[in-house]
Protein backbone atom coordinates (compact mmCIF):
# COMPACT_ATOMS: atom_id res chain seq x y z
CA UNK A 1 0.00 0.00 0.00
CA UNK A 2 1.31 3.91 -0.90
CA UNK A 3 1.77 6.16 1.99
CA UNK A 4 1.93 10.06 0.49
CA UNK A 5 4.54 11.60 2.32
CA UNK A 6 6.68 14.23 2.20
CA UNK A 7 10.12 14.69 3.59
CA UNK A 8 13.28 17.24 2.93
CA UNK A 9 17.14 16.07 1.74
CA UNK A 10 19.06 18.48 3.25
CA UNK A 11 22.62 16.58 2.39
CA UNK A 12 23.82 14.03 0.05
CA UNK A 13 22.50 10.68 0.69
CA UNK A 14 25.76 9.42 -0.30
CA UNK A 15 27.40 10.39 2.88
CA UNK A 16 26.48 7.71 6.13
CA UNK A 17 24.33 9.09 8.82
CA UNK A 18 25.48 7.92 11.70
CA UNK A 19 24.14 8.46 15.33
CA UNK A 20 25.60 10.48 17.93
CA UNK A 21 24.72 9.07 20.96
CA UNK A 22 24.23 5.00 21.42
CA UNK A 23 21.64 4.10 23.94
CA UNK A 24 21.99 1.23 26.27
CA UNK A 25 18.84 -0.66 25.88
CA UNK A 26 17.62 -3.85 27.79
CA UNK A 27 16.16 -6.31 25.62
CA UNK A 28 16.17 -8.14 22.65
CA UNK A 29 13.21 -10.56 20.78
CA UNK A 30 13.89 -13.22 18.87
CA UNK A 31 10.76 -14.47 16.53
CA UNK A 32 10.69 -17.67 15.10
CA UNK A 33 9.16 -18.36 11.40
CA UNK A 34 8.08 -21.24 9.76
CA UNK A 35 6.26 -21.26 6.72
CA UNK A 36 3.76 -23.71 5.19
CA UNK A 37 2.40 -22.82 1.56
CA UNK A 38 -0.79 -23.20 -0.19
CA UNK A 39 -2.20 -21.15 -2.93
CA UNK A 40 -1.37 -17.55 -2.26
CA UNK A 41 -1.32 -18.27 0.94
CA UNK A 42 1.78 -18.67 3.64
CA UNK A 43 1.71 -19.87 7.44
CA UNK A 44 4.74 -18.58 9.58
CA UNK A 45 5.06 -19.65 13.40
CA UNK A 46 7.03 -16.87 15.72
CA UNK A 47 8.88 -17.83 18.86
CA UNK A 48 9.95 -15.47 21.26
CA UNK A 49 12.18 -16.98 23.99
CA UNK A 50 9.12 -19.77 25.75
CA UNK A 51 6.59 -17.87 24.28
CA UNK A 52 4.79 -18.62 20.87
CA UNK A 53 3.20 -16.38 18.62
CA UNK A 54 1.94 -16.65 15.11
CA UNK A 55 2.82 -14.81 12.16
CA UNK A 56 1.31 -14.95 8.39
CA UNK A 57 1.59 -14.42 5.05
CA UNK A 58 -1.15 -13.60 2.81
CA UNK A 59 -0.78 -13.19 -0.98
CA UNK A 60 2.64 -12.13 -0.62
CA UNK A 61 1.97 -9.60 2.39
CA UNK A 62 3.54 -10.55 5.91
CA UNK A 63 1.35 -10.59 9.17
CA UNK A 64 2.28 -10.88 12.91
CA UNK A 65 0.14 -11.21 16.16
CA UNK A 66 -0.43 -8.09 18.12
CA UNK A 67 -2.00 -7.14 21.69
CA UNK A 68 -3.20 -3.34 20.33
CA UNK A 69 -5.14 -2.06 24.23
CA UNK A 70 -7.35 -4.70 25.33
CA UNK A 71 -7.60 -6.52 21.75
CA UNK A 72 -5.24 -9.69 21.51
CA UNK A 73 -4.61 -11.68 18.56
CA UNK A 74 -4.96 -9.41 15.85
CA UNK A 75 -3.29 -10.23 12.61
CA UNK A 76 -1.70 -6.59 11.55
CA UNK A 77 0.45 -6.53 8.57
CA UNK A 78 3.88 -6.07 9.46
CA UNK A 79 4.92 -3.09 6.93
CA UNK A 80 8.26 -1.54 6.38
CA UNK A 81 6.97 1.72 3.97
CA UNK A 82 4.78 3.08 6.72
CA UNK A 83 4.61 4.36 10.05
CA UNK A 84 1.48 4.43 11.40
CA UNK A 85 -0.81 1.32 13.45
CA UNK A 86 -4.32 1.42 12.40
CA UNK A 87 -6.54 -1.42 13.28
CA UNK A 88 -9.58 -2.62 11.33
CA UNK A 89 -13.22 -0.97 12.20
CA UNK A 90 -14.57 -2.41 15.02
CA UNK A 91 -11.88 -4.21 16.59
CA UNK A 92 -10.13 -2.21 18.75
CA UNK A 93 -10.92 -2.32 22.46
CA UNK A 94 -9.34 0.11 24.94
CA UNK A 95 -6.95 -1.28 27.46
CA UNK A 96 -6.61 0.31 30.96
CA UNK A 97 -4.55 2.73 30.03
CA UNK A 98 -6.11 3.63 26.94
CA UNK A 99 -6.48 7.48 26.17
CA UNK A 100 -8.86 8.99 23.81
CA UNK A 101 -6.72 11.61 22.17
CA UNK A 102 -10.40 13.02 20.30
CA UNK A 103 -7.96 13.45 17.15
CA UNK A 104 -9.01 11.82 13.93
CA UNK A 105 -6.80 10.52 11.25
CA UNK A 106 -6.94 9.81 7.38
CA UNK A 107 -4.22 8.03 5.99
CA UNK A 108 -3.81 7.22 2.36
CA UNK A 109 -2.57 3.67 1.10
CA UNK A 110 -1.22 2.28 -1.73
CA UNK A 111 -0.24 -1.30 -3.60
CA UNK A 112 -3.12 -2.17 -1.61
CA UNK A 113 -3.38 -5.49 -4.23
CA UNK A 114 -0.82 -8.52 -5.13
CA UNK A 115 0.16 -7.45 -8.48
CA UNK A 116 1.97 -3.63 -6.24
CA UNK A 117 -1.26 -1.55 -7.41
CA UNK A 118 -4.84 -0.30 -5.93
CA UNK A 119 -4.90 2.38 -3.65
CA UNK A 120 -7.58 3.31 -0.66
CA UNK A 121 -8.27 6.56 2.06
CA UNK A 122 -8.89 5.26 5.83
CA UNK A 123 -9.98 7.19 8.33
CA UNK A 124 -11.06 7.27 11.95
CA UNK A 125 -9.94 8.19 15.79
CA UNK A 126 -6.51 8.31 17.32
CA UNK A 127 -6.38 6.81 20.91
CA UNK A 128 -2.96 6.35 23.47
CA UNK A 129 -3.02 2.60 24.41
CA UNK A 130 -0.65 -0.24 25.24
CA UNK A 131 0.67 -2.10 21.90
CA UNK A 132 2.11 -5.79 22.42
CA UNK A 133 4.54 -7.59 19.99
CA UNK A 134 6.59 -10.34 20.45
CA UNK A 135 6.77 -9.91 24.23
CA UNK A 136 8.06 -6.35 23.79
CA UNK A 137 5.36 -3.86 25.12
CA UNK A 138 5.32 0.05 24.02
CA UNK A 139 2.97 3.14 24.75
CA UNK A 140 1.81 4.05 21.37
CA UNK A 141 -0.58 6.12 19.44
CA UNK A 142 -3.07 3.59 17.20
CA UNK A 143 -5.43 4.26 14.83
CA UNK A 144 -8.95 2.87 15.15
CA UNK A 145 -10.65 2.77 11.84
CA UNK A 146 -14.64 3.51 11.08
CA UNK A 147 -16.46 3.54 8.09
CA UNK A 148 -14.56 0.73 5.35
CA UNK A 149 -11.07 -0.36 5.15
CA UNK A 150 -8.95 -2.01 2.15
CA UNK A 151 -6.79 -3.22 5.00
CA UNK A 152 -6.98 -7.29 5.37
CA UNK A 153 -7.24 -9.24 8.68
CA UNK A 154 -7.10 -6.70 11.61
CA UNK A 155 -4.92 -3.88 10.21
CA UNK A 156 -1.70 -2.32 9.50
CA UNK A 157 1.77 -1.80 11.89
CA UNK A 158 4.09 0.58 10.07
CA UNK A 159 7.97 0.04 10.82
CA UNK A 160 9.23 3.01 8.76
CA UNK A 161 10.59 6.11 10.00
CA UNK A 162 9.26 9.25 11.40
CA UNK A 163 9.04 10.65 8.13
CA UNK A 164 6.53 8.50 6.75
CA UNK A 165 3.97 8.33 9.69
CA UNK A 166 0.26 10.02 8.37
CA UNK A 167 -1.19 11.03 11.61
CA UNK A 168 -1.41 14.09 12.57
CA UNK A 169 1.65 15.91 13.91
CA UNK A 170 -0.55 17.50 16.98
CA UNK A 171 -1.13 13.36 17.98
CA UNK A 172 3.19 13.44 18.73
CA UNK A 173 2.45 9.60 17.00
CA UNK A 174 6.14 8.01 16.22
CA UNK A 175 6.23 4.19 14.43
CA UNK A 176 5.79 1.70 17.18
CA UNK A 177 9.56 0.07 17.14
CA UNK A 178 10.82 3.03 16.84
CA UNK A 179 8.51 4.30 20.89
CA UNK A 180 9.81 0.71 21.63
CA UNK A 181 13.83 2.36 21.28
CA UNK A 182 12.44 5.55 22.75
CA UNK A 183 11.06 3.81 25.59
CA UNK A 184 14.31 1.41 26.06
CA UNK A 185 11.83 -1.68 25.45
CA UNK A 186 14.94 -2.99 22.75
CA UNK A 187 18.72 -3.61 23.84
CA UNK A 188 19.86 -2.09 20.33
CA UNK A 189 17.69 0.40 17.98
CA UNK A 190 17.45 -2.35 15.26
CA UNK A 191 15.39 -5.22 13.86
CA UNK A 192 15.97 -8.01 11.18
CA UNK A 193 14.18 -9.60 8.68
CA UNK A 194 15.37 -12.95 7.75
CA UNK A 195 12.55 -14.65 5.09
CA UNK A 196 14.30 -18.11 3.61
CA UNK A 197 13.64 -19.22 0.55
CA UNK A 198 13.20 -22.92 1.83
CA UNK A 199 9.74 -21.64 3.78
CA UNK A 200 11.45 -21.07 7.14
CA UNK A 201 11.98 -17.76 8.63
CA UNK A 202 13.01 -15.42 11.66
CA UNK A 203 12.48 -11.79 12.78
CA UNK A 204 14.81 -10.27 15.45
CA UNK A 205 13.95 -7.46 17.61
CA UNK A 206 16.83 -5.00 19.06
CA UNK A 207 20.09 -7.02 17.57
CA UNK A 208 22.19 -8.14 14.95
CA UNK A 209 22.05 -12.44 15.05
CA UNK A 210 25.36 -12.77 13.13
CA UNK A 211 24.23 -16.96 13.74
CA UNK A 212 21.46 -16.49 10.70
CA UNK A 213 24.03 -15.26 7.69
CA UNK A 214 27.36 -15.85 6.32
CA UNK A 215 29.98 -13.90 5.33
CA UNK A 216 29.94 -10.07 6.35
CA UNK A 217 26.98 -7.96 6.35
CA UNK A 218 26.98 -5.52 3.57
CA UNK A 219 26.65 -2.05 4.95
CA UNK A 220 24.54 0.77 3.38
CA UNK A 221 23.78 4.42 4.12
CA UNK A 222 20.33 5.39 3.85
CA UNK A 223 18.11 8.45 2.94
CA UNK A 224 15.19 8.12 5.34
CA UNK A 225 14.18 4.53 6.94
CA UNK A 226 13.92 2.61 4.02
CA UNK A 227 14.60 4.75 1.51
CA UNK A 228 18.24 4.36 -0.04
CA UNK A 229 20.26 4.34 -3.00
CA UNK A 230 21.14 1.22 -4.89
CA UNK A 231 23.01 -0.13 -8.54
CA UNK A 232 20.82 -2.34 -11.00
CA UNK A 233 22.32 -5.34 -11.95
CA UNK A 234 21.10 -7.41 -15.02
CA UNK A 235 23.32 -10.74 -15.99
CA UNK A 236 26.03 -9.69 -13.96
CA UNK A 237 26.52 -6.15 -15.30
CA UNK A 238 25.91 -3.14 -13.22
CA UNK A 239 23.02 -0.94 -16.49
CA UNK A 240 22.28 1.97 -13.84
CA UNK A 241 23.76 3.67 -10.97
CA UNK A 242 22.48 5.22 -7.99
CA UNK A 243 18.88 4.32 -8.27
CA UNK A 244 16.24 5.45 -5.74
CA UNK A 245 15.20 2.22 -3.86
CA UNK A 246 12.71 1.68 -1.45
CA UNK A 247 12.69 -1.49 0.69
CA UNK A 248 9.09 -2.47 1.68
CA UNK A 249 8.09 -5.87 2.83
CA UNK A 250 4.44 -4.35 2.61
CA UNK A 251 4.62 -4.80 -1.16
CA UNK A 252 4.25 -8.18 -2.50
CA UNK A 253 6.21 -7.72 -5.57
CA UNK A 254 9.00 -5.32 -6.86
CA UNK A 255 8.26 -2.00 -8.96
CA UNK A 256 10.76 0.34 -11.41
CA UNK A 257 10.12 2.91 -13.84
CA UNK A 258 8.41 1.36 -17.09
CA UNK A 259 11.06 2.64 -19.18
CA UNK A 260 13.95 0.30 -17.15
CA UNK A 261 11.68 -2.30 -16.61
CA UNK A 262 10.67 -2.35 -20.11
CA UNK A 263 14.57 -2.47 -21.15
CA UNK A 264 15.27 -5.18 -18.97
CA UNK A 265 12.43 -7.06 -20.28
CA UNK A 266 14.03 -6.81 -23.88
CA UNK A 267 17.29 -7.52 -22.83
CA UNK A 268 16.11 -10.73 -20.94
CA UNK A 269 12.97 -12.33 -23.17
CA UNK A 270 10.46 -11.24 -21.17
CA UNK A 271 7.26 -9.72 -23.01
CA UNK A 272 6.01 -7.17 -21.73
CA UNK A 273 2.49 -5.90 -21.80
CA UNK A 274 1.54 -2.42 -20.80
CA UNK A 275 -2.15 -1.61 -20.00
CA UNK A 276 -3.92 1.19 -18.42
CA UNK A 277 -5.59 1.38 -14.94
CA UNK A 278 -6.73 3.71 -12.80
CA UNK A 279 -3.62 4.85 -11.41
CA UNK A 280 -1.74 5.25 -14.53
CA UNK A 281 0.04 3.12 -16.95
CA UNK A 282 1.56 -0.73 -15.79
CA UNK A 283 3.82 -2.64 -17.86
CA UNK A 284 3.48 -6.41 -16.40
CA UNK A 285 5.89 -8.96 -17.80
CA UNK A 286 5.52 -12.60 -18.89
CA UNK A 287 7.96 -15.45 -19.05
CA UNK A 288 8.97 -19.48 -18.99
CA UNK A 289 8.43 -20.51 -15.91
CA UNK A 290 11.38 -22.70 -16.16
CA UNK A 291 14.01 -19.57 -17.65
CA UNK A 292 13.96 -16.76 -15.12
CA UNK A 293 16.29 -13.74 -15.27
CA UNK A 294 19.60 -12.88 -13.40
CA UNK A 295 18.50 -9.20 -12.33
CA UNK A 296 19.79 -8.03 -8.92
CA UNK A 297 20.69 -4.68 -7.42
CA UNK A 298 24.26 -3.29 -5.75
CA UNK A 299 24.40 -2.08 -2.12
CA UNK A 300 26.17 0.03 -1.19
CA UNK A 301 26.03 1.98 -4.74
CA UNK A 302 29.49 1.94 -5.96
CA UNK A 303 29.34 6.11 -5.23
CA UNK A 304 28.90 4.84 -1.81
CA UNK A 305 31.27 2.75 -1.34
CA UNK A 306 33.78 4.58 -2.67
CA UNK A 307 33.58 7.20 -0.31
CA UNK A 308 33.45 4.96 2.32
CA UNK A 309 37.07 3.78 1.39
CA UNK A 310 38.17 7.04 1.90
CA UNK A 311 37.63 6.84 5.10
CA UNK A 312 38.72 4.34 7.96
CA UNK A 313 36.20 4.78 10.52
CA UNK A 314 33.03 4.45 8.10
CA UNK A 315 30.49 1.79 8.91
CA UNK A 316 29.61 1.96 5.22
CA UNK A 317 30.96 -1.32 3.36
CA UNK A 318 34.16 -0.30 1.08
CA UNK A 319 33.05 -2.45 -1.60
CA UNK A 320 29.54 -3.34 -3.34
CA UNK A 321 27.80 -6.81 -3.45
CA UNK A 322 25.25 -7.86 -5.74
CA UNK A 323 22.19 -9.26 -4.42
CA UNK A 324 19.93 -10.97 -7.03
CA UNK A 325 15.83 -11.35 -7.12
CA UNK A 326 15.85 -15.34 -6.24
CA UNK A 327 15.03 -17.25 -9.83
CA UNK A 328 12.36 -19.21 -7.38
CA UNK A 329 10.84 -16.25 -6.96
CA UNK A 330 10.45 -14.40 -10.21
CA UNK A 331 6.97 -16.18 -11.27
CA UNK A 332 4.21 -14.25 -9.39
CA UNK A 333 1.48 -16.21 -10.92
CA UNK A 334 1.85 -19.46 -12.88
CA UNK A 335 -0.05 -19.11 -15.90
CA UNK A 336 0.34 -22.70 -16.81
CA UNK A 337 1.99 -24.27 -19.99
CA UNK A 338 5.19 -22.62 -18.32
CA UNK A 339 4.05 -19.66 -18.56
CA UNK A 340 4.52 -17.02 -15.89
CA UNK A 341 3.77 -13.86 -14.58
CA UNK A 342 6.90 -11.95 -13.89
CA UNK A 343 7.09 -10.83 -9.92
CA UNK A 344 9.10 -7.32 -11.84
CA UNK A 345 6.61 -4.90 -13.04
CA UNK A 346 6.58 -0.65 -14.45
CA UNK A 347 4.94 1.81 -13.00
CA UNK A 348 5.81 5.33 -12.82
CA UNK A 349 5.56 7.25 -9.92
CA UNK A 350 4.77 10.82 -11.14
CA UNK A 351 6.11 12.49 -7.65
CA UNK A 352 9.53 11.58 -8.38
CA UNK A 353 10.61 9.88 -11.55
CA UNK A 354 12.99 6.67 -11.08
CA UNK A 355 11.77 5.04 -7.47
CA UNK A 356 12.19 2.04 -7.21
CA UNK A 357 9.95 -0.15 -4.89
CA UNK A 358 11.59 -3.37 -3.89
CA UNK A 359 8.54 -5.75 -1.98
CA UNK A 360 9.25 -9.27 -0.33
CA UNK A 361 10.23 -10.90 -2.99
CA UNK A 362 13.25 -9.82 -2.78
CA UNK A 363 14.15 -10.55 0.99
CA UNK A 364 14.08 -14.50 0.41
CA UNK A 365 17.01 -15.82 1.64
CA UNK A 366 18.84 -12.53 2.82
CA UNK A 367 18.82 -11.33 6.18
CA UNK A 368 18.39 -7.62 5.75
CA UNK A 369 19.13 -5.64 9.41
CA UNK A 370 17.50 -2.19 9.90
CA UNK A 371 19.37 0.20 12.03
CA UNK A 372 17.62 2.89 12.71
CA UNK A 373 20.70 4.20 15.52
CA UNK A 374 23.20 4.15 12.54
CA UNK A 375 20.89 4.96 9.62
CA UNK A 376 21.55 1.93 7.70
CA UNK A 377 20.78 -1.15 6.43
CA UNK A 378 22.73 -4.28 6.26
CA UNK A 379 22.65 -7.30 4.00
CA UNK A 380 23.90 -11.29 4.31
CA UNK A 381 23.20 -14.40 2.44
CA UNK A 382 21.02 -16.31 4.88
CA UNK A 383 22.51 -19.84 5.93
CA UNK A 384 21.16 -23.25 4.61
CA UNK A 385 19.24 -21.38 1.55
CA UNK A 386 18.61 -22.87 -1.31
CA UNK A 387 19.95 -22.58 -4.72
CA UNK A 388 17.14 -20.24 -6.10
CA UNK A 389 19.05 -17.01 -4.34
CA UNK A 390 22.62 -16.15 -5.91
CA UNK A 391 24.81 -13.68 -4.47
CA UNK A 392 27.92 -12.50 -5.77
CA UNK A 393 31.09 -11.89 -3.78
CA UNK A 394 31.92 -8.00 -3.05
CA UNK A 395 34.09 -6.56 -5.79
CA UNK A 396 36.11 -3.23 -5.44
CA UNK A 397 34.90 -2.04 -9.04
CA UNK A 398 31.84 -3.09 -11.24
CA UNK A 399 31.17 -2.77 -14.86
CA UNK A 400 30.66 1.01 -16.53
CA UNK A 401 27.89 1.05 -18.48
CA UNK A 402 28.65 2.03 -21.94
CA UNK A 403 26.81 3.82 -24.65
CA UNK A 404 25.20 0.50 -25.48
CA UNK A 405 24.06 -0.63 -22.32
CA UNK A 406 20.60 -1.69 -22.34
CA UNK A 407 19.53 1.13 -20.10
CA UNK A 408 20.13 4.74 -19.69
CA UNK A 409 21.18 6.26 -16.65
CA UNK A 410 19.02 8.55 -14.47
CA UNK A 411 22.56 9.71 -12.46
CA UNK A 412 21.12 13.93 -13.40
CA UNK A 413 17.39 12.58 -10.94
CA UNK A 414 19.79 10.52 -8.85
CA UNK A 415 21.76 13.72 -7.72
CA UNK A 416 18.89 16.25 -7.83
CA UNK A 417 16.65 14.05 -5.18
CA UNK A 418 19.67 14.43 -3.02
CA UNK A 419 19.98 17.45 -2.61
CA UNK A 420 16.09 19.10 -2.72
CA UNK A 421 13.07 18.62 -1.43
CA UNK A 422 11.22 15.34 -2.32
CA UNK A 423 7.77 14.16 -2.74
CA UNK A 424 7.67 10.39 -2.22
CA UNK A 425 5.07 8.16 -2.71
CA UNK A 426 5.71 5.42 -0.07
CA UNK A 427 4.47 2.22 -0.46
CA UNK A 428 3.53 -0.67 2.48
Amino acid sequence: MEILSYFMLVSLAVVAVYGSDSVDLPRSSRLTLSQKKSTGFLHLDRRDGLASEGIKIDAGFWYADFTVGGASNLSLLIDTGSGDIVVNPGIYIPGKTSENLNITFENTYGTTSKDGTGSATIVGDLYSDKVIFGGLTATQIVGAANGTSPLQKSGIAGFSGQRFNQFPASSNATPFFQSLCDQKKVSECRFGLALSDDGTGIQILGELDTSLYTGDLVVAPIIENWVLLGDLVVGGEVQERDMLIELDSGTATIVGPIVTVSAIFNATGIQGVLRSTSEGDLLTGYFPCDKPPTVGFNFPPKTNASLAGKDSLSAISMRSSTFNIPLNAWAAVDNGNNNCTAVLSGQNYEAHPGLWVIGQPFFQGLYIDHNLENGTVGFAKLKRTSPGRSTTAPTASVPTPTGDAIIHKHSAWAMLVLAFSLVVVVTM
